[in-house]
């Protein structure tokens, strides 16, 4: 699993390449605390070269998203595809992450809550 940073409007992107799983979960939980711990509480994950999800890697988005909702931030998914899509239709974590399509439109929805809490 590689893992690329950049930000966008203040909203920290994470890219993932690769697969997602128990043995490398602890090192996306570990990013996604970083950001926290450094004061960024709006995070896109963006999955469009992950081919691969276990529970593992999901409980670690689902955990983030939740901490981040305690700063008042938030954490959006983008470009899910393939069996990844499959694991979170199956898992119900639709209704607990917000999946866009493009990393765009998931910065866009963190910006716009951004603003309408001001």
């Amino acid at each position: 699993m590689i893992i690329h940073e950049k930000s966008s409007n203040q909203v920290a992107i994470i890219t993932i390449e690769g697969e997602v799983d128990l043995y490398n979960a602890k090192e996306l939980k570990d990013i996604l605390d970083d950001k926290m711990r450094t004061h960024q509480y709006e995070i896109v994950v963006n999955l469009e070269k992950v081919p691969f999800m276990d529970s593992s890697g999901i409980g670690t988005l689902v955990t983030a998203m939740y901490k981040l909702k305690k700063y008042h931030g938030n954490l959006k998914v983008c470009s899910v595809h393939g069996s990844v899509a499959k694991v979170f239709k199956l898992t119900g974590m639709e209704s607990h992450l917000e999946v866009f399509d493009t990393e765009e439109n998931a910065v866009i929805s963190l910006v716009n809550e951004r603003e309408s809490a001001d």
